[in-house]
């Protein structure tokens, strides 16, 4: 029987989702077409608010009388708990069996990866993390080289393939490296390969044998990152097609939002399973081709992984007005383009404002500090009357740059012995591990600060101090399980604490609250600090942890540095508070924040900071030099350089952020004389030439 969208439910979410207003054609076409297809979004199109109420109206019909499901795939569980926040409440049955909504990565582990992995090794899997599995490969590798400084010098030698970007082949000692999907041999052949690494030659040791052996004793133990996951994954789809057949039955639909974040592997892996040529299933893949910045290393992704088919359009930003819009689309890397060289994906804007915000270009210098400009943000965002609308206190006003910080291995200063400029040197208090939800970390202090700071409650920063601890039990060779070496998590080590006895929880849980509390309500970071690290050395490392008849309590050793912290310093974190309408011409709470960590964001102003990346370094100066067409000037560019590229994607990407305000600050060095009058007689940009200064 063939399912259709009733109006009746359309209306229903129309109420539920947007507030009684209609959606137009172009999204109730969307909401209807249960086809399998391709829907290209703009920026600010709500696509995500039409597949929620795609999903309400289908979630009408269910059970379906098949006894097939829905499943709701995304990139980020950002996206996920949207879905979730928005749709639980209405329709709880969405997210029962048989349905099943969360990240590709969540699908891909539990579908595949762990059934597989858990029926061949007859255990179960320890974690499925990156961060994870890279903090026990190095503590395996500098232990098992550590007697050896030449080991130690070649470990850390920045060609190493196998340090981090390595899967196990198919073929036996073999490995293969993910970036350059070379082959190579990790143990001497009989004959030479031109891809075998003779490490005998570099340290005179036999270091191939314990490579291997590394990275399979991971795997044994359960500690997988997420390429291992895909890796079984392929295994498994190959190796027992009918799993294909088992979900294709399962899944009666299949949704994707973000499509363009997904890479390769990510795609192939859903098309071999669920678009096969007998495939009933209906797939429907949602997103921006032009927004795909996300890709490994350092480098921007260029060329979009996803390939659409059978595509459908949102053109209508609901975000943006028309004179951002107008200066975004000049940014649109793919156009799609029809065979009459006319652009089928155009951005049109549809918010309307009670008076027109001009795009605003400010010049600074390198003398500027981030304090002036932001001093600057705040004047314009007062002269705009920004502070009274409903989009502050919703979305809020971001600072935004393309290159935060500075790598190690990258130079800060140019040959003519310039500094060159990253949101870290304007905002000396940025810190990129602040933003990123991380749970393991290689510091005790930044387990006390980075944790997951969006959060209103105080499970973050008690999981983050859990793992803390954790990471000591590692450092100290304390293991749950002395005979298996079976290390302790979170709820094995508060197992082993109520075993001390009531009195010994009972105070565990009274400080674990106040370090929490104090962290989160005080942000108390040093005093806390100090708290935390005299409990660990005069109480936590000195119980008995084997229940040992004669027991001599242990002391803190090898986990010293990581509770020393002495290469972290306590920053100052921006939080932006909840402000009441009455309170909020007092103050103006302003976030800094990189494109990457911005994107499927909404803000009411945004200013984008050019800042130092390859070369030509900054923006201003790979538009001037790689496209006749420079869309600064609201032209549709011709750009067809890599860097010139990543440029137009980054900019695409923070420029289609606000609903009122856009500025855009460009060093002064680099717009000559004949551009600057160019700006000033284009009546679509406001252009303040006068350096900042503070005020």
């Amino acid at each position: 029987m063939k399912i259709e969208i009733d109006d009746k439910h359309i209306k229903e979410a129309e109420n539920i989702f947007i507030g009684g207003k209609p959606f137009d054609e172009e999204r109730i076409n969307f909401i209807k077409k249960l086809d399998t297809c391709d829907l290209l979004a703009v920026p600010g199109s709500g696509k995500t608010t039409a597949l929620i109420a795609k999903l309400y109206c289908l979630s009408q019909k269910l059970p379906f009388t098949d006894g097939s499901g829905i499943l709701v795939l995304a990139h980020t569980n950002h996206v996920i708990d949207e879905i979730e926040n928005k749709l639980k409440i209405h329709c709880p049955h969405l997210f029962e069996y048989p349905n099943f909504i969360g990240t590709v990565q969540s699908f891909v582990n539990n579908f595949l990866a762990i059934p597989f992995y858990e029926n061949k090794n007859k255990k179960r899997i320890n974690r499925i993390d990156d961060d994870f599995h890279d903090y026990c490969l190095n503590e395996v590798i500098l232990e098992t080289f550590s007697a050896n400084k030449n080991l130690k010098h070649i470990y850390r030698t920045p060609n190493i393939p196998w340090k981090y970007n390595f899967e196990l082949s198919n073929t036996p000692n073999q490995i293969i490296n993910l970036e350059t999907k070379e082959r190579i041999q990790i143990s001497k052949p009989r004959g030479r390969s031109k891809n075998y690494i003779d490490w005998d030659d570099l340290t005179k040791t036999k270091v191939e044998e314990n490579l291997y052996k590394i990275k399979l004793n991971l795997l044994k133990n359960g500690i997988l990152n997420y390429n291992d996951s895909f890796f079984f994954s392929r295994i498994y789809v190959n190796k027992y097609p009918q799993i294909k057949i088992i979900l294709q039955k399962r899944f009666k639909y299949v949704f994707i939002d973000e499509m363009q974040d997904l890479d390769e592997s990510q795609i192939k892996i859903i098309d071999d399973i669920f678009f096969s040529e007998n495939s009933k299933t209906i797939i429907q893949r949602i997103g921006d081709i032009n927004q795909s910045i996300y890709s490994s290393g350092k480098k921007i992704k260029v060329e979009c992984d996803w390939k659409p088919r059978k595509i459908e359009y949102l053109k209508s930003s609901y975000r943006l007005t028309e004179e951002i819009a107008c200066l975004v689309n000049g940014f649109t890397l793919d156009p799609q383009k029809d065979e009459n060289k006319n652009p089928r994906f155009v951005v049109k804007g549809m918010n309307k404002l009670e008076k027109n915000i001009k795009p605003n270009l400010i010049l600074f210098n390198k003398d500027t500090t981030g304090e002036q400009l932001q001093q600057k943000f705040k004047d314009l965002i007062n002269a705009n009357n920004l502070l009274e609308c409903e989009e502050n206190i919703k979305n809020g006003f971001k600072i935004i740059g393309w290159s935060t910080v500075w790598d190690k291995d990258e130079q800060k200063q140019s040959k003519d012995g310039i500094n060159k400029i990253r949101l870290k040197d304007l905002f000396t208090g940025y810190s990129k591990e602040s933003k990123a939800k991380k749970e393991d970390f290689d510091c005790l202090k930044k387990h006390l600060q980075l944790f997951d700071q969006e959060k209103h409650t105080l499970e973050a920063v008690r999981k983050s101090i859990l793992n803390s601890f954790i990471r000591i039990l590692r450092f100290e060779d304390i293991y749950f399980d002395l005979e298996t070496k079976k290390h302790f998590r979170k709820s094995t080590l508060i197992v082993f604490i109520k075993n001390q006895g009531e009195e010994v929880y009972n105070n565990f849980k009274a400080n674990l609250f106040h370090w929490c509390f104090y962290l989160v309500t005080k942000n108390d970071y040093e005093n806390i600090y100090k708290k935390v690290k005299e409990y660990i050395s005069n109480i936590f490392i000195k119980w008995n942890w084997y229940n040992e008849e004669n027991y001599i309590p242990k002391i803190i050793n090898k986990s010293t540095d990581f509770i020393n912290s002495v290469n972290y310093q306590f920053i100052e974190i921006n939080k932006k508070e909840t402000i009441e309408k009455k309170e909020v011409k007092c103050e103006i709470n302003i976030e800094v924040s990189s494109v990457h960590s911005v994107k499927g964001q909404t803000h009411c102003a945004t200013m984008y900071i050019e800042s130092a990346y390859k070369k030509p370094v900054y923006e201003t100066n790979k538009l001037n030099k790689q496209t006749k067409k420079n869309p600064l000037f609201f032209q549709n560019h011709d750009c067809n350089k890599p860097t010139g590229k990543e440029a137009i994607k980054m900019m695409y990407v923070g420029f289609s952020r606000p609903t009122h305000l856009l500025c855009f600050a460009v060093l002064e060095d680099n717009i000559n004389a004949e551009e600057l009058l160019k700006f000033e007689n284009d009546d679509r940009w406001n252009v303040d030439k006068k350096l900042i200064e503070l005020n």
